[in-house]
């Protein structure tokens, strides 16, 4: 960067004090912070400190960035020459904004699966989603697997990571996911960790269990999977149990499902509530 470029992003003209470069940078520096688009301004945060340390007489000054730089303006890309692009701005709005293209490249996989699976598969016959701090090595072989335990033709599994080791912008799109299979998947099983069991039972979103244990084969549970509801009118509802904990269940672990807490639940809008039922059951018996 030169002296002329420098004095262009400050705003400044040659004869400028240091006492007014500092009160410029420090109001410039607030203004690109605070900005959800940096790239409008027309320098990047890092132009910015380097156009300040070398008005300041501190910068170090890289020949060679300024070779690239000034190749770059003597001959531009023929392409966005004739679109009327500036490059080095493109390459600003690229770097401000690489996370929203990658959010939105993740939301478009997301329909497009989700148009795919409409368009060239039947209607399963049992939804499976595995939701929360687990790991799952293949969930395609899971979902085959599932016609071994319970009498089902066409089942379907998914795996959704919610996860705080998640990068922010991957997390949002999973809970995004996870909100629509809650409301509108019609699906039949979730396999939680405890955390978004807790997280989630408070809703009413999920089938009681205490009632069913016989059916189940279960003798005792885990206290702590006892839920209260969340009422609109404040009224006290007993605690029940909404969950089964599964964890060390002999095919969970050979289809490579891991995590420090396997919670079964039955979705209170599951369409083939028996085949959960016996899914869960047998899930339960297998426990090691």
């Amino acid at each position: 960067m030169d002296r002329r470029r420098a004095l262009e992003i400050f705003g400044l003209r040659e004869d400028a004090s240091k006492e007014t470069i500092i009160k410029r940078y420090n109001v410039l520096f607030k203004k690109i912070r605070y900005m959800e688009d940096a790239g409008d301004m027309g320098f990047t945060r890092d132009e910015l400190e380097e156009a300040y340390k070398l008005l300041m007489g501190i910068a170090y000054h890289d020949p060679e960035e300024e070779r690239r730089k000034l190749a770059r303006q003597q001959h531009p890309n023929p392409i966005l020459k004739a679109l009327g692009i500036d490059q080095d701005k493109l390459s600003n709005f690229i770097y401000y904004n690489k996370w929203k293209f990658v959010v939105g490249a993740l939301v478009l996989i997301f329909v497009i699966y989700a148009i795919v699976s409409i368009t060239s598969r039947v209607d399963p016959d049992f939804k499976l989603i595995i939701a929360g701090e687990i790991y799952v090595e293949d969930i395609e072989a899971t979902e085959q697997a599932l016609k071994t335990l319970v009498d089902i033709k066409e089942p379907q599994a998914q795996h959704i990571p919610i996860s705080d080791r998640l990068d922010p912008q991957s997390q949002s799109v999973y809970e995004q996911k996870l909100s629509v299979e809650i409301m509108a998947g019609n699906n039949d099983v979730f396999i939680v960790d405890l955390n978004l069991y807790k997280r989630l039972a408070p809703f009413g979103i999920f089938v009681p269990l205490d009632d069913r244990l016989d059916e189940l084969g279960i003798d005792s549970y885990d206290e702590q999977l006892l839920v209260t509801l969340q009422t609109e009118d404040g009224e006290s509802v007993s605690p029940r149990l909404y969950g089964v904990d599964v964890t060390g269940s002999r095919f969970l672990d050979e289809q490579g499902i891991e995590g420090e807490r396997l919670i079964a639940v039955i979705m209170a809008n599951a369409e083939h509530a028996d085949d959960a039922l016996e899914f869960i059951k047998k899930l339960a018996e297998a426990v090691q």
